[in-house]
């Protein structure tokens, strides 16, 4: 079998789309199947333009993508990924493409492309980009665009052969919305590689970690607010290991903070042997969404299966409906606590700190979960299994 994935990418690159999709094409390519993606590129990644071959995997960056959301640019670079696409599927001839959204201008122009050369196509629907764009549109005339760009993209789901989403709160999105041909793939951790720690002995520091950048979404400035509010009650043997892309503006930004000196910034890591071995020296894993994140309730983000993979118990800033707070509770697997409270999570980091039982018997029960419902492993065999439906085929 041949698939082709599309990621509006410069692939690989460090963030969960890759972890989804690149995961995926090494082990259905360890399988024989023939894996190929198509990535992007814009002018602040230009070097990552081309062709290159990863273990057994074909990627072809060669979308241009200017990275900006203005409506004309949106449709620009809709319209490029279309040209671009429409050329790989008839010279690659895959037997399906997986279209992976967002980005959704790369995705719309692939969907289509899909329509026309008739290929089959999944569309693997990751989060809704489309009411993101939405809220973060300042004028009306803009507004209306991405309201109007929301119709198409929907009507395009409805007519691929298949949408696979990563939660089940955009399942029940898209279902309510009339979608039929809708199933369940989430993310989760390879088992084999984010696994806990031996610990012989106690380490020195306690250790939080946050895996991630500084973005809209995330919000270093309230972990470190509140690892301020700890330091003011003299606790200070601890460790906020921050693993990903800071901004210099960030990093100034939280150098004026009284605990910089307890942040340790490790950069960019690919290699995930190196990741799941920071990760796993935790004591505790943060995940700080932002108030203003749209999808906060919805949002199942990667680093909560590696955290859990590695038996680190997790603190979330999710609101209390959210699917994230409800399995932190169910599976008693760390705490939850209010959006943009630092208060809340100076309380929480606190307990995590103190109370070595409920820290340790959390660890246990995260790694659980993963073993039992998110190994990524057992996902992708799930996954091929729902391409060889679609192709009429068994898949191996």
């Amino acid at each position: 079998m041949k698939i082709l994935s599309v990621l509006g990418f410069a692939n690989p690159f460090v963030g969960a789309g890759w972890t989804r999709i690149g995961f995926f094409a090494d082990k259905w390519s360890r399988k024989g199947h023939i894996i190929e993606v198509l990535g992007a590129f814009s002018y602040k990644a230009f070097s990552k333009r081309g062709v290159k071959r990863l273990s057994n995997i074909n990627i072809f960056n060669i979308i241009f993508n200017m990275g900006l959301t203005h409506p004309l640019v949106f449709i620009l670079n809709t319209l490029i990924s279309f040209a671009v696409s429409t050329l790989a599927l008839l010279s690659r001839k895959p037997n399906a493409a997986i279209v992976s959204v967002p980005t959704g201008d790369v995705g719309l122009g692939a969907i289509i492309a899909c329509k026309l050369t008739r290929t089959k196509c999944i569309v693997d629907y990751r989060d809704r980009w489309e009411d993101y764009l939405i809220s973060i549109s300042k004028s009306r005339t803009t507004k209306n665009f991405y309201y109007a760009v929301k119709k198409l993209a929907l009507r395009m789901y409805a007519s691929c052969n298949l949408v696979v989403c990563v939660t089940p709160p955009c399942i029940s999105y898209l279902k309510k919305l009339g979608m039929n041909k809708v199933k369940f793939i989430p993310n989760g951790a390879d088992i084999k590689i984010f696994t806990p720690l031996k610990k012989s002995h106690e380490l020195n520091s306690f250790n939080l970690i946050y895996v991630g950048g500084a973005t809209a979404y995330y919000r270093i400035d309230l972990v470190i607010n509140a690892l301020k509010l700890l330091s003011n009650r003299n606790i200070r043997n601890f460790k906020l290991h921050i693993v990903g892309r800071i901004p210099q503006t960030a990093r100034n930004g939280l150098s004026n903070s009284d605990v910089i000196d307890n942040v340790v910034f490790h950069g960019e890591i690919s290699d995930f042997e190196k990741l799941a071995k920071i990760v796993a020296r935790g004591h505790v894993g943060i995940i700080p969404l932002s108030l203003d994140y749209v999808q906060a309730k919805s949002a199942l983000p990667v680093k909560f299966f590696e955290y859990c993979a590695c038996g680190v118990p997790v603190i979330a800033t999710v609101p209390d409906d959210s699917i994230l707070a409800k399995l932190i509770k169910e599976y008693k697997v760390g705490i939850s606590v209010p959006s943009m409270d630092e208060k809340k999570l100076a309380e929480a980091i606190y307990r995590i700190y103190k109370n070595k039982p409920f820290r340790e018997a959390a660890g246990i029960k995260a790694r659980r979960l993963i073993e039992e419902k998110f190994d990524r492993n057992k996902i992708a065999e799930e996954y091929l299994n729902l391409i060889g439906k679609v192709l009429g085929c068994r898949l191996i």
